[in-house]
Formats: C-alpha cells, structure tokens, sequence
C-alpha cells in the first residue's frame, strides 16, 4: 500500500512537470500570441466604429464642410488673346553704294552709332587723283576771277572778261561738288542712330551695292506686331488697351494698340496691329510676345469663378451660404441655390450680370450635390 502511494505521487509530479514543459514551448507562445493579437483587433474594430459614429453625429450638428468667397465689385475684363512678336521700328542695313574694295572698317558690333556716321571706307584712290587736278585748276580760275574782278571794279577790261573768268570759277565750283559726292559714296554710312548689330565687311574684301554688310537697329523704339483674325475686326480699334507678356524675360507691360489696320489679307484672312513699347531690359527683335487685347471691360462688377457656376435646363445658378437663426443665439449657414444671368468670361472668371449682391457669400468648394436648406460649416464661420 505504502509503495503505490509513492508511485501515485511520483506520477502527479512527472504531470507537472509535463504540463508546465508544455506552456513553455515555442508553438504554445505562438498560439497565445495569435489570440491576443485577434482580441486587439476585435477591440480596434469596436473603438474606430465607435469614434465614427460620435465624428457622424458632430458632423451632422455641424453641416457639410465647404469654402466660400465673399462677392466684390471689381475691375472686370475680357480679352482676344493672339501671338505677336516684337519688331525694331528702325532696323536697317547699311550697304555700300559703288563696287570697291574695303580698306577700313572703323566700328564693331554692339557699337552705338549715329545717322550719317562712317562704318567704313573703301579705296577710292583714282578718283581722289582726279580731286587733286581739279582743285589745282580752281585754284588757278579762282585766282584769275579775283584779278579780273578788281580790274572791272577800277573800270578796267570788259564785262564779258568779268562774266567769263566768274562763269569758268563757278562751274569748277560745281564739278569739285560732284566730285566729292562721288567720292563720299565710298563711305559707307550708318543709314540710322542706333546699335551696329553686326559688321560683316572685312579688310580687302571686294564689294558691290546691295551687299548687307553691316546692321543697325534703334532698339529705342521698338514695337509688337500681330495679325488678327477678320472675325474680331469690329472688336479692335487704335487706343484700345492691351496687355503684352513675353515669355523668354517673364516680363508683362501695358500699353494700347498704336495701328490697327483697315485691310484685309486675302491670303489669311487677317489684319494688322501695332503697339509702340516703353523701354524693356533686354528684350531684342523677332521675341516672341502673347497679346490680350481688352475687348470689354466693367470698372465696377461682381465676378466669381466660373467653375462655381452651375449649369441646368433651367438656368444657370450659384450656391451660397445664407444665414439663418441657430441654437443659443448665434448664427449658422444653410445652401441656397441662387439664379443668376451671366455676361462675358475671361481667365477663369465670369461675369455675374443679375443675382448675386456685394458681400454674398459663393461656395467655391463642396458645392456639389448641397441642396436648398442644407447645414454648412467652414473656416469663414469663425468671425461670424
């Protein structure tokens, strides 16, 4: 009896120590880890619906969220938007006048350089040979007028003595005249003031006229040039203003249209426009320029986005927020769908002619799908 007792005792400890060996291994650490991460998730489900349901129920005391601008009366404008360029109203060439061969080149580029002022000379030693004869002649002729004057004025010799050695001074007079013209045509001028843009002519280089040796523009005075579509003839007039970007300098000005021209082009159905230019820093011809031409224009209008602007079969309408009485005294905001008749559109924004007054309040953002009556709420509500 006393043996199985020992023996039973044996056994419930071998089953302790199975058991306990048993809680400790890597698989029963696994199971319990797996349970207690779906009872954490069980209790994450039952918080987040929790919190959706309190968030719900504030939102809904609340109203649908949206953003709105309050209406002003502003400068409203629509424009013709066209592609033009920009264009040196003096740009000219500078050619020689006679065949010759270039003996000096007095000026590079980028020098500023005067109307009439000597780019280079060419040679024109044989002609100035015939300069030398010519003044020693006069010289003589001259010195036998100046005798025969004083002669006839002491009543000495006759008239026609007088008249001639004067006729044979003059007409060498005339001759040195022309022979100087000619030879100043070997010079080879600036036809304007301004820039020398480039110089082309080279030292012993043959040239004849009409050769495009050097370049001059006067950027002083520099204008923008486009065509415009014929449909828009009745539209654009001189004076109107205009507003002129150009992309390469990320420069925008204003000015108003100088030309605008009568005729027609039958080859592309357009018409000319022109706009004189203020000084722009580094602007040079040929740039490209994006014109808006202002076609209409209300000191004093209310506009709004044009992506608030609803369209239906009965009108167009914008949503707004209207204020109504709410709890304790203070003032909430429903949706209220507003009819308005629309005028022109311009950049994203368009004008409202009749249903909207200064100081309305337009839903620019969670407009869609509000109906008449509905709670807002958004930042603006804060000052009121």
């Amino acid at each position: 009896m006393k043996r199985y007792i020992v023996s039973m005792s044996l056994i419930a400890t071998f089953l302790m120590i199975a058991c306990g060996e048993k809680t400790n291994t890597p698989e029963a650490k696994k199971a319990k880890l797996e349970s207690l991460k779906k009872e954490i998730a069980k209790l994450q489900t039952e918080a987040n619906k929790l919190e959706k349901e309190l968030n719900a129920g504030a939102a809904a005391d609340l109203g649908k969220t949206v953003e709105v601008i309050t209406v002003k009366k502003d400068l409203f404008q629509s424009f013709i938007s066209i592609e033009g360029v920009a264009d040196a109203n003096e740009s000219t060439i500078a050619t020689p006048k006679v065949p010759g061969t270039v003996v000096r080149v007095l000026v590079q580029p980028g020098t500023q350089v005067s109307a009439g002022q000597i780019l280079a000379q060419l040679d024109n030693t044989a002609i100035s040979q015939g300069r030398n004869e010519l003044n020693q002649q006069l010289a003589f002729v001259t010195t036998l007028f100046e005798k025969q004057k004083r002669l006839w004025e002491k009543g000495v010799g006759t008239e026609v003595q007088y008249l001639s050695a004067k006729n044979q001074k003059e007409a060498l007079e005339k001759s040195m005249r022309t022979l100087e013209a000619q030879i100043d045509m070997y010079n080879i001028k600036a036809p304007i003031s301004g820039t020398l843009e480039s110089a082309d002519a080279k030292v012993g280089q043959a040239v004849a006229p009409g050769m495009p040796l050097f370049r001059v523009v006067n950027m002083g005075n520099i204008k923008v040039k486009a065509d415009v579509a014929e449909s828009h003839s009745k539209k654009i007039k001189a004076g109107d203003k205009i507003k002129i970007f150009f992309p390469d300098l990320n420069a925008e000005i204003y000015s108003y249209i100088s030309f605008a021209a009568k005729y027609i082009d039958p080859l592309n159905r357009t018409f000319r426009v022109e706009t004189k230019l203020p000084k722009v820093d580094n602007l040079k011809p040929n740039m490209i320029a994006k014109l808006k031409i202002v076609e209409y224009e209300n000191k004093s209008a209310i506009s709004v986005n044009s992506n608030s602007i609803q369209t239906t079969e009965s009108g167009s309408f914008v949503v707004v927020a209207k204020t109504v009485p709410g709890k304790n005294g203070s003032n909430t905001f429903v949706a209220e769908r507003r009819q308005v008749v629309l005028g022109k559109s311009s950049e994203s924004k368009t004008e409202i002619l009749k249903g909207l007054n200064e100081g309305d309040l337009v839903i620019t953002a969670g407009y869609q799908e509000l109906n008449d009556g509905q709670a807002i709420s958004g930042e603006w509500m804060k000052g009121n």
